[in-house]
């Protein structure tokens, strides 16, 4: 998909349904990542680990 297609719609997201969307554009990257896997399980890591880290506990004072 050409970025601005992904681009516009993720603002029409934004706008329309107010969902929060974390979009990264890996530079040079074809549809299947062809030399770009190591860029994309970075960005995907981080997302995760930023998606799935435990909340944190409020302190018993």
């Amino acid at each position: 998909m050409p970025p601005k297609d992904v681009t516009g719609l993720v603002e029409k997201l934004k706008t329309q349904k107010g969902i929060v969307i974390d979009q990264r554009v890996i530079p040079g990257a074809n549809h299947f990542f062809d030399g770009k896997i190591e860029p994309l399980m970075q960005s995907v890591t981080s997302y995760l680990d930023k998606r799935l880290k435990p909340a944190e506990k409020p302190s018993a004072a």
